[in-house]
């Protein structure tokens, strides 16, 4: 079969804790639910681009025990290809800490992801020249490779720097898109980003070092975007009530993906992208919160 989009990269089981507030350090403090369910960058981004209707295969490694059975079923509910995703060790693990008004931060447990290594990736994944969709849930060795192996093959690559961390100049230049949100994005440039002006020069500072198209996502202030033909503030999107970003960034990637192969313009691409993962935040979790593309509807934009 001839796939759309290949993606590399995370699977992890996710353990959701809705709370009012974090603990104060030394504090113990009571959650109002919890709620388990697969996730991990790249299986999100994975899911999101099949509910949308593409053919997507995924590589990575689960754990030998439950969770990674789970993750391979869910994935598996929406029909990717996992054949490619090997089992050793245990489950990566993401612990999210949900907020009140929706907001959540993440510890991961890298676990199985980084049992992937360059001996898993076949050139065969790229001989149809898909889009090939990549995070930093694992190791960079792989990124590396992975990135190298399928420019020179001819694939177009969106890299996802999350969680942000160096990468190599000559890796970067070969990139075809580049998203990351606004801390990723800092860490990258060395400079404060939080509004659209700084958004806009992180993202012409990375343009500089890649000549790639560059997406810094901001959340609510929605999206900058600076390519070779389009330097643009792309507005988020209104929604009736904000349940839980976790996994609004994965929804916004994959319908990123969805409409640069369906061979969309970039403005097309963004706003929709936009639409989608506004209907993300609507429901608690990640994979389960993700749209299709029947699902989808038309919302204002947030001036």
């Amino acid at each position: 079969m001839k796939y759309d989009v290949v993606v590399i990269g995370s699977l992890n089981y996710d353990i959701l804790i809705q709370q009012d507030r974090l603990p104060h350090l030394g504090e113990t403090f009571t959650g109002n639910a919890l709620m388990m369910m697969p996730g991990g960058k790249g299986a999100n981004q994975a899911v999101q681009c099949a509910r949308l209707g593409l053919k997507v295969n995924m590589v990575g490694c689960v754990g030998q025990d439950i969770y990674g059975q789970e993750l391979l079923q869910s994935l598996e509910k929406y029909n990717i290809q996992t054949d490619n995703i090997k089992r050793s060790g245990t489950s990566g693990v993401g612990i999210v800490q949900i907020l009140s008004e929706g907001d959540y931060c993440s510890t991961i447990i890298k676990g199985a992801n980084y049992h992937l290594s360059i001996n898993d990736i076949s050139e065969k994944l790229f001989q149809d020249k898909p889009l090939v969709v990549m995070q930093s849930e694992i190791p960079e060795s792989v990124v590396n490779y992975v990135i190298e192996r399928a420019a020179g093959l001819g694939c177009r690559i969106l890299l996802n720097n999350a969680p942000a961390r160096e990468v190599r100049p000559d890796i970067l230049r070969k990139v075809d898109y580049l998203v990351v949100n606004e801390t990723e994005a800092q860490y990258m440039t060395g400079k404060p980003v939080t509004d659209i002006a700084s958004a806009r020069q992180a993202a012409d500072q990375l343009f500089d070092k890649t000549h790639a198209t560059i997406i810094v996502t901001l959340g609510e202030k929605g999206a900058v975007v600076k390519s070779p033909a389009l330097s643009e503030h792309f507005p988020a999107v209104s929604c009736p009530k904000v349940v839980d970003t976790t996994g609004a960034g994965d929804s916004f990637i994959g319908a990123l993906a969805c409409k640069i192969v369906r061979g969309m313009t970039l403005a097309e691409a963004m706003t929709f992208a936009a639409k989608v993962s506004a209907h993300s935040i609507q429901k608690y979790g990640g994979q389960s919160s993700f749209p299709s593309l029947e699902e989808v509807q038309p919302c204002s934009a947030t001036v």
